[in-house]
C-alpha cells in the first residue's frame, strides 16, 4: 500500500493536481470574462465550464496520464465529472443538513470531488496494453 502511494505521488498525482489547479484558474478567468461580456452568471458558468471541461480532458490525457487524447476520452471524462458533481452535491447537502458550515462543506466537497475524479480518470485514461 505504501509503495503504491509513493508511485502515485511520484507520477500522475502531482501532474493531475497541477492540471486541476491550472483548470481552476482558467475557469475563474473565463467566468470573469463571460460575466463582463454577458452580465449573466449562468451563461458565464456554462461558457467557462464548457471550455474548461474540454481543456481539462485534453490536459489530463496528455499531461497527467500521458496518453493520446481521443474523443472517447472526452465522453468518459464528462461522465466522470458529472458523477463527481452529483456525489459532491449529495455530500454537500448531507453535511449542510448535519450543521457543517459553508467553508467545511466547500473544502470537503473539493477533496471528495478531486479524489474521486483522480481515481476514476486515472482508470479511464489508462493506456491501451
Amino acid at each position: 500500500m505504501i509503495g503504491r502511494l509513493r508511485r502515485l505521488a511520484g507520477g500522475s498525482l502531482p501532474r493531475f493536481l497541477l492540471v486541476g489547479a491550472l483548470g481552476e484558474l482558467l475557469y475563474l478567468a473565463l467566468y470573469a470574462l463571460g460575466w463582463r461580456l454577458t452580465g449573466q452568471a449562468t451563461l458565464a458558468i456554462a461558457l467557462a465550464g464548457g471550455v474548461c471541461l474540454l481543456v481539462n480532458a485534453v490536459l489530463h490525457a496528455r499531461v497527467s496520464f500521458r496518453v493520446p487524447f481521443r474523443c472517447g476520452l472526452m465522453v468518459r471524462y464528462a461522465a466522470i465529472q458529472g458523477f463527481c458533481l452529483a456525489l459532491s452535491l449529495g455530500l454537500g447537502a448531507l453535511l449542510q443538513a448535519g450543521g457543517a458550515g459553508p467553508v467545511a462543506v466547500g473544502l470537503i466537497s473539493l477533496v471528495v470531488w478531486s479524489g474521486c475524479s483522480f481515481l476514476l480518470t486515472r482508470a479511464a485514461f489508462r493506456p491501451a496494453p
